[in-house]
């Protein structure tokens, strides 16, 4: 089979099936042009599918309006729909400007997709080898050294794939110069500053000159190590499944039991269904220290944006908060969006101007609905299980200075003595988990 056949039959394996949406990632480099003018040339074959190129401006060239000029010139031409995505690019996290600038040109491709739509995107074999090699950097494990999958469904039930990760980049460029395309060059793909690009322009090209196919090795080893962690992570789910309470928090006891290793490895698996980054063998060090804590310990683990806490029994994994400690408000509004990321409330209007919400709460004396006596608010907390980081950030509704309610993260707690006209006007509705 011929390369233009064969480029054709990869692509047009992703175009069988249903109708639905069709985004072609297109930057203007050569990989995504001749992935957009196959698309082109079988859109007539498939008719029943909408299709869309979609262009990401990350801002960060000055070409970047010339760039974004030929892909509105090249589509036009091939009479395929053009969204341009303006995106701004932070790279104050992990893996600088490029990390920063991948994550968000995904972001802007999912935004621009329906429910059940099909991301095409032009990652070829080399871009395999340098995202085994940067794994294999970062001594990364088996999840890290699958890189990249050929065709994968987000939680959105969107589908990336990559129909041209079993070609060479030189069978790329034979075919678009076959095909007399005319593509734009990134000047910064040879700033090795970049890590890619170092293995791109220095390490790679001697690499294949010695081992002419370690591309197709590097891509056959990413694919065993998808197959080792998908069994691995079978065996974490069902793992997962006897060990969470209903906020998804471990209990320690059971992880205890198991063996280092696999602690290691459920927690991974639990930070993934989050959505949270893998944590470096160094955090994972920490992690005895959390579990062997004393019951009222209140240990921490830093991962970045997010921390693992114990309270309890449990270990949880929350999204790090600032939170206002001294708070005095008038809702002057029937819905009000509540401090400390707490949720909403929703009072009926004749109240308006006549509730406050207050902070401090500890040493509050309260007695709850039904409850036979009132004590601390602190003590009411130990009792209701309400975790340390939750107290902190808890509010007090009141009442013509009378304490009618306590707010907190999962749930609004009315004082026994709240009049029931007043509670039946109220309605609070919680923020899901910030994670």
């Amino acid at each position: 089979m011929n390369i233009q056949n064969r480029t054709t039959a990869l692509v047009e394996r992703f175009l069988q099936g249903p109708a639905r949406q069709i985004v072609i990632a297109y930057s203007g480099g050569v990989d995504s042009h001749l992935l957009l003018i196959t698309v082109a040339e079988l859109a007539n074959q498939f008719p029943d599918h909408d299709y869309l190129a979609v262009h990401v401006n990350h801002g960060l060239s000055p070409n970047a309006e010339k760039w974004q000029q030929h892909c509105q010139q090249v589509c036009s031409e091939l009479n395929i729909p053009l969204k341009i995505q303006q995106v701004k690019v932070n790279a104050s996290g992990n893996g600088g400007v490029e990390a920063a600038a991948r994550k968000v040109r995904y972001q802007a491709l999912e935004a621009m997709t329906e429910h059940h739509g099909l991301i095409l995107l032009g990652q070829h074999i080399q871009d395999q080898l340098e995202t085994v090699l940067l794994q294999l950097k970062r001594g990364a494990g088996p999840k890290g050294l699958s890189a990249m999958a050929q065709s994968a469904v987000n939680e959105n039930s969107i589908t990336l794939a990559r129909p041209f990760l079993e070609l060479e980049k030189h069978e790329i460029l034979q075919l678009a110069k076959h095909k007399q395309l005319h593509w734009i060059e990134d000047e910064s793909n040879h700033d090795t500053r970049f890590d890619r690009n170092f293995l791109r322009t220095e390490v790679i090209p001697t690499l294949l000159q010695r081992w002419p196919n370690l591309a197709t090795a590097a891509n056959r080893s990413a694919q065993l190590c998808a197959e080792q962690q998908e069994l691995l992570d079978e065996v974490n789910g069902k793992h997962l499944q006897t060990m969470v309470n209903q906020r998804f928090a471990i209990h320690i006891c059971k992880l205890r039991a198991l063996s280092s290793p696999w602690q290691n490895q459920i927690v991974r698996y639990w930070l993934a269904e989050q959505k949270i980054d893998m944590p470096s063998k160094t955090v994972l060090a920490e992690l005895p220290k959390l579990l062997s804590a004393k019951q009222d310990g209140n240990p921490i683990i830093d991962l970045g944006q997010h921390q693992l806490r114990r309270f309890r029994e449990h270990m949880y994994c929350i999204k790090k908060q600032t939170f206002e400690e001294d708070i005095h408000l008038t809702l002057d509004s029937a819905n009000t969006l509540l401090p400390n990321e707490l949720g909403h409330l929703h009072i009926a209007e004749k109240y308006i101007g006549q509730l406050t919400i207050k902070s401090k709460v500890n040493s509050l004396k309260f007695k709850p609905l039904d409850q036979p006596h009132s004590k601390l608010l602190k003590q009411w907390f130990k009792q209701w299980d309400v975790p340390v980081w939750e107290r902190q950030r808890s509010l007090l509704l009141c009442w013509q200075d009378q304490v009618i309610a306590v707010l907190c993260e999962q749930h609004i707690i009315f004082a026994n003595d709240a009049p029931a006209e007043l509670t039946s006007s109220i309605h609070f509705r919680v923020n899901p988990p910030q994670l």
